[in-house]
């Protein structure tokens, strides 16, 4: 066991795949994700010229000019044709045109046009940042003219009452208490938690799989295997010497996996939730600790029945090749949870496809990922009994193959679909 666990540690692809990869893959998208919005949202929110060509001269020409000074705006005046002289402008640059008309059609209560054209040269974050604070100060003066021009025909009414009718309380009900939280907002929070937990785990399954499935086939190649089982050391110490070094590192890379996503999530989610004017704790959503062993538990057992199936099928092959391409089979099973998980609600897929889904040991750790804000951990424990039943199964195979002379000579063939001697 010894042997082992220093010879896949002394593997750079191990080391770095399953454990320093998930340890750093969390922290490293929290920091740019917070490095990269704020320099786009500094860059862009910084003074910024508009240029404008006022072909009305009127007085609500010259209160717009107003609101975009008080919208950190330096106003420069142009002339020209204004596609001609927005082309001539800096990627991002927005030009304003106020046509001819302009302030005597809105007060004679007809609509105006009004020209907003954005200079486009890299489509940047920044560039369209900027396009959005400008469209954003009209949209802000066309409200206030629309206010105006409500309190004038309509002195005893509120513009806001005629404007807006019917005003929407939205109440999110969360562990049986009313939130006065619009639902769109609290979408909008959560959804990141479950954008890429699934991704890294499955990263980790794959890379778990392939340590297993050619740790077998790497004495197979090499021509040690003969040698190896010749020491005497029963086949099946041997067997679950190779396990036992292959779920140290699974283990490993369990913990570091778990301690990186609770980061990511006390940081990232965090700063969204704050962003969108929700304290999660205070709504008694936030992950907890005991979640968070929850996922490490299941991503475990994941790992356990990954690496008992890949070490099972890696006994049939009889090069590395082999054994990566067997691994490379088993990456459907892997795949398909996560695409139903992160892009749906298990409990509105059919019941076939659900129950291959639960049939599946690796669906549970994506579960458990979305169950940090739900708390609903009872079909998560449930997984974790079966995949313990499925660990078990899969191992007594491995051992039947392992402790006979099918481990010498038995392949699996793909061409004929059958275990050849």
């Amino acid at each position: 066991m010894a042997k082992e666990v220093k010879d896949l540690l002394r593997d750079p692809k191990i080391l770095v795949g399953m454990i320093l990869f998930p340890a750093l893959i969390y922290p490293l998208m929290g920091a740019a994700m917070s490095i990269s919005t704020g320099s786009v949202i500094e860059t862009a929110s910084a003074n910024m010229t508009i240029y404008m060509i006022d072909d009305d001269g009127g007085p609500l020409a010259s209160t717009l000019k107003e609101f975009f000074r008080g919208g950190n705006f330096t106003v420069e005046a142009v002339e020209g044709d204004p596609a001609s002289m927005a082309a001539s402008l800096h990627g991002g640059d927005v030009l304003i045109h106020v046509p001819s008309g302009f302030s005597e059609n809105i007060t004679a209560y007809r609509r105006a046009d009004i020209g907003i054209f954005v200079n486009f040269k890299e489509f940047s974050i920044v560039e369209f940042i900027k396009a959005g604070r400008a469209e954003g100060i009209v949209r802000i003066f066309e409200g206030a003219i629309t206010n105006a021009l409500i309190s004038n025909a309509f002195p005893n009414a509120k513009a806001e009452d005629i404007l807006n009718p019917v005003k929407i309380d939205y109440n999110s009900v969360i562990r049986g208490e009313a939130q006065p939280i619009n639902p769109e907002v609290l979408q909008n929070t959560m959804r990141l938690q479950g954008a890429m937990g699934p991704i890294v785990i499955l990263l980790v399954l794959i890379l778990a799989m392939q340590v297993a499935a050619t740790s077998i086939a790497v004495e197979k190649e090499a021509k040690t295997l003969e040698t190896l089982l010749t020491i005497p050391v029963s086949r099946l110490s041997i067997l679950f010497s190779k396990l036992i070094g292959s779920f140290t590192i699974a283990f490993l890379a369990s913990v570091a996996t778990v301690l990186s996503f609770s980061y990511y999530f006390t940081t990232v989610l965090g700063t969204a939730a704050v962003d969108q004017g929700l304290d999660l704790s205070v709504l008694g959503i936030g992950p907890s600790s005991t979640g968070f062993i929850v996922l490490g538990a299941t991503l475990f057992g994941a790992l356990l029945s990954a690496l008992a199936l890949a070490l099972t099928l890696g006994t049939l092959a009889q090069d590395v090749r082999g054994a990566q391409s067997l691994v490379g089979v088993l990456m459907v099973p892997v795949i398909m949870p996560m695409f139903f998980i992160m892009f749906g609600d298990m409990s509105s897929l059919p019941a076939a496809l659900q129950t291959a889904l639960y049939l599946i040991p690796f669906t549970y750790p994506m579960l458990a990922s979305q169950a940090l804000f739900t708390g609903n951990y009872g079909t998560v424990f449930v997984g974790l009994a079966y995949m313990a039943a499925f660990t078990f199964v899969t191992l007594y195979l491995a051992a039947k193959v392992f402790s006979s002379e099918r481990i010498m000579t038995a392949r699996l063939s793909f061409r004929l679909g059958r275990i050849k001697r």
